[in-house]
């Protein structure tokens, strides 16, 4: 742990602790058994961008805070992760209205890891972003450490009888650090805000909308650790490992002791439409447009842009709610298209009178062209619910998920049109016997997918001395393989709870065991992976 995680993770402990005793000594009859996962999830608009739907919360007040840990292993892995990794961390979330107009939620985590046997991937993320930074040999694993920050804050109020406004703060911190040559240090600040507000046409309509903006830099830092002879070679990946290689050294993606930011920018809106048929039926739809402009490397006269990219993304999100008796029904929906083109500055140093060195930039080379869509549908039954905690809790649901590309390397392409989905289903059940809750939970999945992996060809005939793309197969394949072959997952949970003599507050640990096992592997190393995770920690 760095210095910083020394202090923040007491501090979080701390705060759960403080916490749980500042709410055993208030008297808050009826709190009894909440859960707060089925609280979060009883109406889609706690948890969306505009945060004016906080003024649904259906009780006054509702805590969580633990403490858990992970380990994971095993050798069926994407291309960055890691086989061998433990994760360590502390986070509390909290629903709390105010006064009957003005709702509050907020959150703070903290999360440890660390893995062994890491390559891969230069990012934190590498889906989010317009291409990638690739290791071009497997002998340079090695381990890996991230520390991940978040903190949420939001707030709705009722201006009137009809209009609510809300806004919302969303920031995420992480550091990322590569302990073996050829090294790479990260640092992500990521935040985006909402400010939105909703009006009650009459008791059945209701409409809503709200802006969007969010800003995001990853900056990358790559370093050789003391003299050596050997040279260290990466793959910019355009996409589907189809780009150029390149020696860490003075200047490009990978030059040495230099901080090249990814930066992204975000503006968007979204609008909402809530019907509510009668009081036991609630339909939500919301539709949301973002535009996305980013680019790599520095703005600045005497340091390099590499690349810039844009997108449009277009979200649906959809909620059907039924309330029957002490049963609560939900359908949930969501789908999400992006489409992004990332272009390549093409650059040349030029020297003034004096000799002062500045850079000329020319027309850029579109190196990607990609499409990416999601979608997700799930159904979800809470079954006798009692003091806002289900007897029951079945879940059933499919996610979809397709990615078309070409990689552009002038006058030779890659084409990929890969698609890949997992479908399943799980049961929860709570049992409570006086001030004691046990809890038992199975999740069963299977996945599979398929597509084309890579076409290649020429826009027009290549030229003498022209310089062929690189090509890194092993990348290609152990990705398409991880995404597309057929894939089963179980999922164990046991979970106890107990009721302090302070009401309002409970104690809980549970543990929880997941097993993936893969079928036909040819390329990946192995076809298993394993991770199980404890968790303490109070509902208050």
């Amino acid at each position: 742990m760095t210095g910083f995680s020394k202090i923040i993770f007491p501090a979080l402990l701390g705060g759960v602790l403080c916490s749980a005793h500042t709410a055993a000594q208030e008297d808050r009859p009826g709190a009894g058994w909440k859960d707060f996962d089925y609280i979060k999830q009883s109406d889609v608009r706690l948890a969306g961008d505009n945060a004016a739907g906080l003024r649904y919360l259906p009780v006054d007040r509702v805590s969580v805070a633990g403490i858990y840990a992970n380990r994971s292993y095993g050798k069926f892995i994407n291309y960055y992760q890691s086989d061998n990794s433990y994760t360590l961390g502390a986070q509390t979330e909290s629903f709390y209205r105010f006064s009957p107009g003005i709702v509050f939620h907020g959150s703070v985590s903290y999360a440890g890891f660390t893995g062994k046997n890491m390559g891969g991937s230069a990012f934190i993320n590498p889906y989010g972003n317009p291409f990638d930074i690739v290791e071009y040999s497997d002998t340079t694993r090695g381990i890996k450490n991230l520390e991940t920050y978040h903190l949420t804050g939001a707030i709705s109020a009722d201006v009137s009888k009809r209009l609510t406004i809300g806004g919302k703060v969303d920031y995420t911190a992480a550091n990322y650090a590569k302990r073996k040559d050829l090294r790479h240090k990260n640092k992500l600040l990521d935040m985006y805000v909402t400010a939105g507000l909703s009006y009650r046409i009459n008791k059945a309509l209701e409409i809503g909308a709200n802006y969007y903006y969010r800003r995001s830099v990853e900056g990358v830092e790559f370093k050789i650790y003391g003299t050596t002879d050997k040279q260290y070679f990466s793959l910019i990946n355009y996409g589907a490992f189809y780009g150029k290689t390149e020696m860490s050294g003075e200047t490009g993606y990978t030059s040495e002791n230099e901080d090249n930011p990814m930066y992204n920018s975000y503006n968007g809106a979204s609008l909402q439409l809530g019907v509510h048929i009668n009081p036991a039926i609630h339909i939500f739809n919301e539709l949301a447009y973002k535009s996305r402009n980013g680019e790599f490397g520095k703005r600045d006269p005497r340091k390099i842009v590499y690349s810039e990219h844009n997108s449009g993304i277009l979200e649906y999100r959809g909620s059907f709610s039924l309330k029957k008796g002490r049963n609560h029904h939900f359908l949930n929906i969501n789908i999400e298209n992006e489409t992004l083109e990332n272009f390549e500055n093409v650059y040349r140093f030029e020297s003034r009178p004096g000799g002062a060195n500045y850079i000329v930039y020319y027309d850029p080379l579109k190196v990607a062209d990609r499409e990416r869509f999601g979608m997700k549908a799930e159904y979800v039954a809470c079954l006798d619910v009692r003091d806002f905690c289900p007897e029951w809790i079945f879940r059933g649901g499919v996610n979809y998920n397709r990615r078309k590309l070409t990689a552009s390397f002038y006058p030779y392409y890659r084409k990929q049109n890969i698609h890949y989905a997992n479908c399943g289903a799980s049961a929860t059940r709570n049992i409570i016997k006086g001030k004691n809750m046990y809890g038992i939970s199975l999740d069963a999945r299977y996945a599979s997918g398929g597509g084309t992996i890579g076409n290649d060809g020429l826009y027009a005939a290549p030229g003498e001395n022209q310089i062929k793309p690189a090509s890194m197969e092993s990348g290609l394949q152990n990705e398409y393989e991880y995404l597309t072959t057929g894939q089963v997952k179980g999922n164990i949970g046991l979970k106890y709870s107990k009721l302090f003599d302070k009401p309002g507050i409970r104690g809980y640990a549970a543990l929880d065991y997941s097993l993936t096992k893969a079928f036909g592997v040819k390329h990946l190393e192995g076809n298993s992976f394993n991770s199980a995770t404890v968790t303490v920690g109070c509902v208050f």
